[in-house]
Formats: structure tokens, C-alpha cells, sequence
């Protein structure tokens, strides 16, 4: 019987049922070691999953749909945006938006229409952010102090102009200005103070859409025929571009990141993805706007050169050109590419982004 049995296992037939048997045994065990130990599979899908075709998706420009959403529309002098025919002219709001440290996240401010940032002291940055009167803001702030260029910009809109205080150029500057100022400190009733731990003052001074808009009426301010910027419409663009990079200080550094499925860029903020209380931040066009600065007094308040002309770097889908910028008193700032034709942005939002000697655009 033993030499039967020694016989069998050394048989073909045996051979075989004993590498099933070992086969089975070592996925059996090697089940067992994965569920109780649950080691982790990931480089596995490295290897097997297929690669993107980014040669092919840089080969080819994407093109964006250029089918009317609102045939009916016209284009809102303010962001070209297709709106109403009723509501294309809508008076303008510059409300002054703090950036400190602790104001963030903001209120509303992704639902600014046009938003310049620059330097303010201490290499911070403070936003003003430009708005259609008619536009659904629960919230917007926190409102900081004016600054003269701030005031100089809404006077270029004759906008309203939305502030909490200001600087003693800003304030004279706003005397002398044309344009219609509502300053908390004299108009308390159109603003409030957030009393929660989310908000610790002077970062906690908030408006809204509803009470900008009943000073609009007791003031008669229905329509504002600015001059406009000029706009087209989205069609080829590119499939990546590189971030653009501004460093304004240390503490305070923004970076344009080009996503080309929507043909906008996103902003992030200090290795941060930006975001208000309620969105994401992104826009369809950015301006680099580069100008000198000086500083004005102990505090280092900053006074910038925004009149005659200077050069400027002119983002929109996916490319970056050099450009330049110019102003006269009394007049909009206009862009221009080098071969003096004048920018046609992309409807939507719009970012200026204004670098000083101090800033570093990468």
C-alpha cells in the first residue's frame, strides 16, 4: 500500500493535483494575509492604468462653444456679460474688501464683476472689487479704509463707492472726486457688524446687495453709461498654460492656475485654493498691471503712479502677452498689446492684478 501511494504521488496525474493543491493554498493564504492586514494595492493601478494622451491634448487647440445662451441678450457694459436688455447699463459698485489675515474667507467677493488688488502697507494687499448694482449679494466684506488709488479707480466707473473710512489722501481725494461715496462712518445704517467669533473688528464690517441697493434708490442712481472695455467671443483656446505667479510678500502670494476645461483661471493664495464663503474664486481674463509706488508716511501707506502709461501682461485663454496700460485724468485705463491693438477680454470676470517694484510676477 506505502509503495503504492509513494508511486501515485510521483505519477503525472499526482504531480498535477499537487501544484492545484500548492496554487490554492497560496491564493487561499495570500486572501487571508490581505484581509487582515489590508495592505495597500495603489502602485498596483500605477502600473496598469492607461497614461492620459497629454501630447495629444497639447497638439490640439480646444474649442470652446461659442452658441448663444441668451439669444435675447446684450452684453452688460461692465463684464460683457449677456444680461437683459433692461439691465446692460447697471450703475456700478466699488466696495474696498480687506485681505488680512484675519478677514478671509470674504464675503461676495466671487461675484465681483472686475476686481483689482494691490499693494497696500506692510506688504499686504487689499481688493476692490466692482459690482452690477443688480447683482444677488447676501453679504460682501469685509470693508475696509479707502486708499486714493481705490478712489481714483471707482472714479473711472463713477461708480458708488463703498468703504469704511480711509487714509487722510484717500479722504481728500473722495472730496474732490466724481463719484458717489458711502462711507460707513457717516451711513452706519447701510452696514453691520458681525458680532460672532467668526469676525473680530475692524475685520467684521459687512453690506449686502439689498441695502447698497436702497441707498442706490433714495440717491436716484439707476444707470451708469461708463465706457466699456471691449469683449468677444470665447473660441479657440490654449489646452494648459503656466501658472502665473505674484509675489507681493511673504505673507501675501497669488497664483493664477489655467483650467482649460472652462477656459478660466483659478486663483489660489498662499499654497491655498481661494475661496469666499460660498465659492471658489476664478476668472476668464487677468491683468498683470505694473506700476511704481512710493510710500507716503510713517504708517507706510503707499501713493501709486496710476496715470500716463506702463507696461502690463495681459492673460486670457491660456496665453499670457505682454501688453501695456495707459490713463489720462478723467478717463477709463485701457490695454493694449504691443502692436497698439487694443485687448478684447472675455466675457465674465476680470482680475487686475497691480504689481509695484516690490512685486515679484513669475
Amino acid at each position: 500500500m506505502e509503495d503504492k501511494n509513494k508511486n501515485f504521488f510521483f505519477s503525472k496525474k499526482g504531480r498535477v493535483l499537487l501544484a492545484l493543491s500548492l496554487f490554492v493554498l497560496f491564493f487561499s493564504s495570500l486572501g487571508l494575509y490581505y484581509f487582515v492586514f489590508a495592505p495597500n494595492w495603489s502602485w498596483l493601478e500605477n502600473i496598469f492604468a492607461s497614461k492620459p494622451a497629454i501630447e495629444t491634448i497639447e497638439e490640439l487647440p480646444i474649442v470652446a462653444s461659442t452658441s448663444p445662451v441668451c439669444p435675447e441678450c446684450q452684453p452688460r457694459w461692465l463684464d460683457g456679460m449677456p444680461v437683459a436688455a433692461t439691465a446692460t447699463n447697471v450703475f456700478p459698485v466699488a466696495v474696498v474688501v480687506d485681505n488680512d489675515i484675519l478677514a478671509r474667507p470674504q464675503a461676495g467677493l466671487s461675484q465681483a464683476s472686475l476686481v483689482y488688488e494691490a499693494p497696500v502697507e506692510g506688504g499686504m494687499t487689499r481688493f476692490l472689487a466692482i459690482f452690477p448694482a443688480d447683482v444677488d449679494l447676501s453679504a460682501v466684506g469685509p470693508i475696509r479704509s479707502a486708499r486714493p488709488y481705490f478712489v481714483a479707480w471707482a472714479e473711472e466707473l463713477g461708480a458708488l463707492f463703498v468703504h469704511c473710512g480711509g487714509s487722510p489722501e484717500a479722504l481728500e481725494a473722495i472730496n474732490s472726486a466724481s463719484l458717489y461715496d458711502l462711507n460707513e462712518f457717516y451711513n452706519s445704517a447701510y452696514f453691520w457688524r458681525d458680532q460672532s467669533s467668526a469676525r473680530v473688528a475692524p475685520h467684521n464690517v459687512l453690506s449686502n446687495g439689498e441695502k447698497i441697493s436702497s441707498y442706490l434708490d433714495k440717491r436716484g442712481l439707476v444707470e451708469k453709461k461708463a465706457d466699456t472695455w471691449l469683449f468677444k467671443e470665447e473660441g479657440e483656446h490654449a489646452s494648459s498654460s503656466p501658472d502665473l505667479k505674484i509675489h507681493f510678500s511673504l505673507n501675501f502670494q497669488a497664483l493664477w492656475r489655467y483650467d482649460a476645461n472652462s477656459n478660466s483661471y483659478l486663483r489660489f493664495f498662499n499654497g491655498n485654493e481661494s475661496q469666499d464663503e460660498s465659492r471658489g474664486i476664478s476668472a476668464k481674463n487677468i491683468i498683470v498691471h505694473y506700476l511704481e509706488s512710493k510710500v507716503l508716511d510713517a504708517a507706510g501707506r503707499l501713493s501709486l503712479s496710476i496715470n500716463g502709461s506702463g507696461q502690463a501682461l495681459i492673460c486670457l485663454d491660456g496665453i499670457c502677452q505682454p501688453g501695456e496700460w495707459r490713463k489720462s485724468v478723467g478717463n477709463r485705463t485701457r490695454y493694449y498689446y504691443e502692436n497698439g491693438e487694443e485687448i478684447k477680454l472675455n466675457p465674465g470676470v476680470t482680475w487686475i492684478e497691480v504689481a509695484d517694484s516690490n512685486t515679484s510676477v513669475q
